[in-house]
């Protein structure tokens, strides 16, 4: 009959059944599970891996930036070691009770000498100690202050210094001629030196052709005086040339053993730089910890303060330093190991020839330990952790390296 539809055709033409939606579907989720666990595995694994690129990254360049101001941590522009005088009007020189328990005063502590020593260059803070320059800013680790003269702004003396001066150099004014000045604006702690001895002060005016110090301006510390070394002593034939000599508690030097010294064509005036590392966070926020720096810096009037502290690298949560001493003047190592800050007190050394003084560090010893912020990492129990990377640091100090002379 016409409109019948043979029993063939209307097999053919049937939808699907219950049973086989059911298997489809199964099957459609398992497939999706699996898409999804492996989605979901690779993921993981890639933040795993991000996490710890960035990690070994931030790791990366705080071990750049640590070398480079460690390597020129107690440096000069000209040699080794010149016998230095300190005109910056200071506390009375820091005790070795003050060195041991690690409090030197402030500012002090930014262009640390001590006596019969010189410019000690660096000095370590132990976590066990306070540390005096940022105090409960530095949250974790160990902390370390580094001073230098050859990593700033550098002059050149192109004509002998002139002076003028009463007192036997108590009061009055040097002046060097250099071939530019204004990098040195009032206030500047710089270094002058040549191959025969070194001078730390404080510029009190600069021009184009002219660095001045003085011991009028009211400046903070402000120079004591403008002598330039130590003069003949009690029973010596001549003027001790090697031999430092320095203000003494802010009241001047000695008028008996002032002598004036003329830095001449060939002389360099460098900006003196203070650095100090700790890990800190930001204020009033929950980041994690990183890399701080603080700077010696001026205010408006010049006077010396601390300058708004740097935030370096993230996520680095600990900074473990130790020191390796060397001989004082030879710079040779004297132990096979490093020592931890708190060793480093002038206690006697190796038969009694040098002392553990932060004087005579020849390299430095850091373990930087850095955390990622997420939990990107699988722990014992297999629940979600924070990565860590943990790298040391080792640099030798340039500056006390037998041999070298120059940055």
């Amino acid at each position: 009959m016409p409109g019948v539809i043979p029993p063939r055709r209307r097999a053919t033409q049937a939808g699907v059944s219950l049973v086989e939606t059911l298997v489809a579907l199964v099957l459609g989720l398992v497939m999706v599970s699996v898409a999804f666990n492996l989605y979901m595995s690779n993921r993981s694994v890639f933040r795993q891996i991000e996490g710890m690129v960035r990690l070994q990254e931030s790791a990366s360049i705080a071990t750049a930036l640590l070398e480079n101001d460690i390597r020129h941590a107690a440096g000069t522009l000209c040699r080794n070691n010149p016998p230095t005088t300190t005109l910056l009007n200071t506390p009375s020189p820091t005790s070795w009770w003050d060195y041991k328990v690690h409090m030197p005063p402030k500012p002090y502590a930014f262009w640390e000498r001590r006596d019969r020593l010189g410019l000690m260059g660096l000095h370590g803070y132990e976590s066990i100690n306070t540390d005096p320059i940022v105090g409960d800013k530095r949250l974790a680790g160990d902390s370390i202050s580094i001073m230098s003269d050859n990593m700033g702004k550098v002059a050149r003396v192109t004509a002998p210094a002139t002076h003028a001066s009463s007192n036997n150099g108590l009061v009055g004014t040097y002046t060097f001629t250099v071939d530019d000045g204004t990098k040195f604006p009032k206030g500047t702690v710089a270094m002058a030196c040549d191959y025969t001895r070194a001078v730390l002060f404080q510029v009190t005016a600069s021009d184009s052709s002219t660095i001045t110090l003085n011991t009028i301006s009211p400046l903070s510390p402000g120079n004591c005086a403008v002598t330039m070394k130590r003069g003949k002593l009690p029973g010596q034939p001549v003027a001790a040339m090697e031999d430092n000599y320095s203000c003494y508690g802010g009241q001047g030097m000695n008028p008996q053993f002032g002598k004036m010294y003329t830095f001449g064509p060939g002389s360099m005036v460098a900006e003196h730089t203070f650095h100090h590392w700790y890990i800190g966070r930001k204020t009033n926020t929950e980041d994690g910890l990183s890399l701080y720096r603080v700077s010696m810096g001026y205010n408006d009037a010049g006077n010396v303060k601390l300058d708004a502290a740097e935030e370096m690298v993230q996520d680095v949560t600990d900074m473990q330093i130790e020191y390796l001493p060397g001989y004082l003047y030879a710079g040779y190592p004297t132990e096979y190991f490093y020592k931890p800050a708190n060793s480093m007190d002038g206690t006697p050394a190796i038969m009694g020839m040098d002392t553990y003084t932060y004087r005579s560090v020849t390299a430095v010893r850091i373990v930087l330990t850095l955390t990622s912020p997420d939990k990107i990492g699988l722990g014992a129990t297999g629940a979600a952790s924070a990565a860590t990377y943990t790298i040391p640091i080792n640099v030798a100090i340039r500056a006390r390296m037998p041999g070298v002379v120059r940055r």
